[in-house]
Order: C-alpha cells, then sequence, then structure tokens
C-alpha cells in the first residue's frame, strides 16, 4: 500500500512525454555568463525510486516486531504484572494533662472498661506503616490489600477480591474487609478529618473500625443519582470489636468452686446491611444513609478475680443513622457538615466472678457526632474544623433493676490541617474529653497533638 501511494505521489511530479510544448530555443533568455546557472543533476529514473521505497519499506519492517512476536514477548514482560504498590506514614506528638497509666486506667461507663490509647501516649509517637497492594487479577477480579506495621505488631488490615463483570449492577467481595456499616467505618484511618475515631465509634466499633473476614454482595440501581444496597456476611470473631465476638467463655466465681461457661456459637455469626443513596443540586451535594449489624455479643473480662465478669447476648442488633452535606464553594474550596448515630440493643446472660451466678442483663445505648470542616483555601492547602461527641443514652438493666450510669457524656474536638501537597499532611488537634472516669469520678482529659502523615506511591481515589 505505501508503495503505491508513494510511486503514484511520484509519477504525477514526473514529466510526462508529449503533455507539455517544449518551449523555443528563441523564447528562452540568454543569462550573462558570471549569473549562468550551475549544471542541473539528472533526475532519479523510475527503477531508481522503487529501489529506493522498498529499502525504506524493509527497514520500517525490522523495527517493529510480528504480531506474533510482539504477544510472546510481552508475557515475560514482568514490570506488567506488578501491583500498584503505596506507603503511609504516621506520626504524632502527644500533650495531656494525665499521665499515661492513668489515663489507660479511665473507663467510660457502661461502654468501655479501660481506654485505648494507641497513638495518644505522651511524647512522640510512631503510629503506623501502612503497605497497600492494589492490582487487576484478569478480567474478571480485582485485588486490594493493606497491611500495617505498628509498634504493637504486625496486622493484615485488608486483602480482598473485588468482581469486575457481574451482570444487573452486581458485585461481590470476598475476603477481609472493613464493613459498610455507617459513614466512616470502610474509610482507613489516614483519611480521617480527626486523628481519632468520633467517640460513639470508639465505643461500639472500636479505635479501627470493625473488620473481618466475610463476603459482601453490593448492588448498584441503574439510576442518574447514588443508590447503593449492601450485604455482608461476617465470621463474627473478633478480639478488637468492643461489640459483637462469636466466642465462648469460661469464668470461675470469687470462692474458686463455681465454674460458669458458655460455647461458642455457629459461624458465621454476624449480618450486616446498609443502604446509601447520593444526589447533588448544582452546588450542593448530599450523602444519605442507613446502616444495621446483627449477631452474637460476648464481652468479659476474665483476669482470675473477683471482678471477673462475662456478657453473652446472642442477638444484639447496632443500627446507624448517617447524612453528609457539601457545599461546593469552588473547585478546591468547600464547607461538609456531617453528623451519625449510632444505637445498640442488646439482652442476654451476665456472669458474675463476684457471687458465681448468671443474671439476665439488657443495654439500650446510643450516642451521636456532629461535625464541620471548612476547606477555606483556593488551593484547597488548608481547613479548619471542629467536632462534637455525644454518649447520649446508656440504659443498662440487671434483673430488671436498672443500674445507675452517667450520660451525656461529652467531647470536643478542633483541629487545623494543612497539606502542602496530596502525598503530605500535617495536622494540629485539640480535645476536651469530658467521658471518662476514674473509680467512679469525673476525669476531664485536656489533649494536645500534631501528627503528621506521609502518602508514597500512586493511590486510588478515596469515596465521597
Amino acid at each position: 500500500m505505501h508503495s503505491l501511494a508513494l510511486t503514484t505521489a511520484l509519477l504525477f511530479v514526473q514529466p510526462v512525454e508529449g503533455t507539455v510544448p517544449a518551449p523555443a530555443a528563441t523564447d528562452i533568455p540568454k543569462p550573462d555568463a558570471a549569473a549562468a546557472a550551475p549544471e542541473a543533476k539528472p533526475a532519479p529514473s523510475y527503477d531508481h525510486l522503487l529501489q529506493r521505497i522498498e529499502a525504506l519499506e524493509k527497514a520500517e519492517a525490522a523495527r517493529k516486531p510480528s504480531p506474533e512476536a510482539r504477544s510472546t514477548a510481552g508475557t515475560f514482560i514482568q514490570n506488567r504484572f506488578n501491583p500498584d504498590l503505596s506507603i503511609i506514614a504516621d506520626f504524632a506528638a502527644v500533650s495531656t494533662n494525665v499521665s499515661d497509666q492513668t489515663a489507660q486506667s479511665l473507663a467510660v461507663p457502661g461502654f468501655i472498661d479501660q481506654s485505648d490509647r494507641t497513638g495518644k501516649a505522651r511524647g512522640i509517637n510512631f503510629n503506623y506503616l501502612e503497605l497497600a497492594f492494589a492490582s487487576s487479577v484478569d478480567p474478571y477480579f480485582d485485588f486490594f490489600g493493606v497491611v500495617t506495621f505498628a509498634p504493637d505488631g504486625f496486622d493484615v488490615e485488608e486483602a480482598y477480591v473485588d468482581t469486575r463483570q457481574l451482570p444487573f449492577g452486581f458485585q461481590l467481595r470476598i475476603g477481609k474487609f472493613l464493613s459498610a456499616f455507617g459513614r466512616l467505618n470502610g474509610l482507613h484511618q489516614h483519611v480521617w478529618d480527626f486523628y481519632d475515631q468520633p467517640l460513639v465509634y470508639e465505643t461500639f466499633m472500636g479505635t479501627e473500625g470493625f473488620k473481618n473476614p466475610g463476603a459482601r454482595v453490593s448492588w448498584t440501581a441503574p439510576v442518574d443519582f447514588l443508590l447503593q444496597l449492601n450485604f455482608e456476611v461476617f465470621q463474627g470473631v473478633s478480639d478488637q470489636s468492643r461489640t459483637f465476638n462469636a466466642v465462648g467463655y469460661k469464668l470461675t466465681s470469687a470462692d474458686g468452686l463455681t465454674a460458669i461457661s458458655s460455647t461458642a456459637p455457629p459461624v458465621p455469626a454476624l449480618y450486616v446491611g446498609s443502604l446509601k443513596t447520593s444526589f447533588d443540586s448544582g452546588n450542593h451535594v448530599f450523602l444519605v444513609g442507613a446502616s444495621a449489624m446483627y449477631g452474637h455479643s460476648t464481652q468479659m473480662r476474665i483476669q482470675g478475680l473477683p471482678t471477673d465478669v462475662a456478657f453473652s447476648a446472642p442477638g444484639t442488633v447496632l443500627y446507624g443513622g448517617e447524612l453528609t452535606y457539601k457545599y461546593l464553594i469552588s473547585s478546591y474550596r468547600s464547607v461538609t457538615w456531617q453528623s451519625e448515630y449510632l444505637g445498640c440493643v442488646s439482652s442476654g446472660d451476665l456472669a458474675l466472678a463476684s457471687d458465681g451466678l448468671i443474671h439476665h442483663q439488657s443495654k439500650n445505648q446510643g450516642g451521636f457526632y456532629s461535625q464541620l470542616i471548612w476547606r477555606f483555601d483556593q488551593p484547597g492547602r488548608l481547613r479548619v474544623g471542629a467536632r462534637f461527641d455525644l454518649l447520649a443514652q446508656n440504659s443498662i438493666t440487671k434483673d430488671g433493676v436498672k443500674q445507675p450510669l452517667d450520660n451525656m457524656l461529652q467531647r470536643y474536638t478542633t483541629m487545623l490541617e494543612y497539606s502542602p501537597t496530596e502525598f503530605s499532611r500535617f495536622r494540629l488537634q485539640y480535645a476536651y474529653d469530658r467521658s471518662r472516669f476514674l473509680d467512679g469520678v469525673q476525669k476531664p482529659i485536656h489533649e494536645v497533638l500534631l501528627q503528621m502523615n506521609i502518602a508514597v506511591g500512586p493511590h486510588g481515589a478515596h469515596s465521597f
């Protein structure tokens, strides 16, 4: 094809005998001898041009491997199969008005026996080093994994596979992953708007959220706004969960004679459903959702002491509702208001080492947080925010008798954040916590911290 096109073009520029009459010798002016043009070189012949065209085509073909060679060589190029790898490191300098030993002994009455102060020890803290892997396995599956190195050990935070081609808007996820419950649980720590979880998340879900081996089926409706339904099944065994843990227990009473035990329930033992929708109107964006967890709850403190206790409730329900509103001032500036309510209803057997008996206990607890985040500079590097936490409901009855517990437990948090680029962030945060008690006496905590977060390598966009 190239030969034919080039040959045709060359023929059009060659003189054809008999088409144009040659000018007469008398019509051509005679130039001066000094200005006479040099003798013209003879034009290349037609055969010579064809030879040059064939030589150029052979040279071009030699530079490009054949399709067979390309497909064979491609399978041995290793870097085409390497996953995207990102590294995230987090550090913080912390100052509080109480010692670390006292802070760890503080309790949130009815919710937490001992406070988790991970990442909040006085002084300089190395919080974690996170490695994230992401890759397409083949045309049918994507893989994502996160492993975390922290001072307290190594953890596979997430490792799961997502399907890519299920019909009718369905997607399947299998592995270990964060539950889609609520607004925050599915987000990794470096994406949070504040250094720590809201108080209601800490008391019900734990300081890092609920993650567990399981499977998730998601369905996205074929409409012009986001409408997604998620159903999850988890193993339900988790030492890190504040609420759900499908394990048995064995407790010996204070007299050393009476033993109380409970066998572990069958697994999987935890089921989660969530509905989320998002829509926008001009510069106004809304996200609304509702979630529910149902499963076996085992909460225990067994240390070989007369104060040992175990609570087993097979039909525990954790529910929540969320609302996020975002006003887009410009491409980089915005104001976001976000609120969530979480409640828990639980009823089961309470075993006490103090009397060696099993009592009936019921819990009806709940709380919320509300926060406001303002990204106020034109490059979008500066953010300021405030959050209010409240545990408003704390009703616990034992054998029909309501226990005297404090409610209206509060915490106030403010933060100022600066991100020089999308790969680094500095955050200054102050918190005033009025939810902690020491030996039944309220112990307010003032907490100031400076956080530094660094990200290296490709990292996918986070959800809104």
